[in-house]
């Protein structure tokens, strides 16, 4: 038998002609406690109070996740009902890769820019830039996925009110959160003399409402939901 050096952590045990490694596996507690007192830490090691606009961005970027998260979940309990000519199996894919997009951009907005003269200030963010810099290209995908599935559906003619079962209406929802996310970053720089959140993500913010808004036609079309339309209710009192 040949002899297995010890791990320094765990054992080896031999059993028969095999080998069993047991190997401890290390414990990563969800809570650390050190948020208690109300703050929380930001991706340079920052601390700010919790009610920290900067805060409140990622928590709507991560609402926004959810959301997305959860029209899929819709989408997929519906697939059956997909009509020719549809292709709902790529706009799941597509907000799969957005949902990875948004936890990127959570990064970002947790490194706010340092001020125009600190830029090579090593304790500021050009040290982590690279790891955290939101791509700048990324909105041109999104423009691409709105134009093909914009090409797949019938003109809008009319405004309509989210509708379109649960797979559209969570998607409208999403879009509603999108826009809360875009003005809550938009806020962060506005109170600054400087940007702290890089235009690529703003940008990207407004163009994912416009792409949430078309995927959820497409998907309430491609489901055989119907798109309820705007219709101004008669308030003239009946004599």
């Amino acid at each position: 038998m040949t002899f297995l050096k010890p791990l320094s952590i765990g054992r080896n045990v031999y059993l028969g002609a095999s080998l069993i490694s047991h190997v401890p596996k290390r414990t990563v507690k969800i809570y650390t406690r050190t948020g208690d007192n109300g703050t929380s830490s930001l991706f340079t090691g920052e601390r700010r109070p919790k009610n920290d606009p900067v805060f409140d961005a990622l928590g709507t970027v991560d609402e926004l996740a959810c959301c997305i998260g959860l029209a899929s979940a819709h989408i997929h309990d519906h697939i059956s009902r997909q009509l020719p000519g549809y292709d709902v199996l790529t706009v799941l894919k597509q907000l799969e890769q957005i949902q990875c997009r948004l936890l990127g951009m959570s990064s970002s907005i947790a490194t706010p820019l340092p001020r125009p003269e600190n830029q090579t200030d090593i304790s500021e963010r050009p040290k982590r830039y690279k790891r955290v810099a939101f791509p700048e290209d990324v909105s041109v995908e999104l423009e691409q996925w709105i134009d093909n599935l914009t090409n797949a559906l019938p003109p809008l003619k009319v405004f309509i009110l989210p509708s379109g079962g649960t797979p559209g209406s969570s998607l409208q929802l999403a879009r509603a959160v999108c826009r809360r996310a875009e003005r809550c970053v938009i806020s962060m720089n506005l109170q600054h003399e400087y940007p702290v959140v890089e235009e690529s993500v703003v940008k990207y913010l407004n163009r994912l409402s416009d792409y949430l808004f078309t995927a959820a036609r497409y998907i309430t079309n491609g489901l055989g939901f119907t798109e309820k339309t705007f219709l101004l209710p008669n308030t003239k009192s009946k004599k």
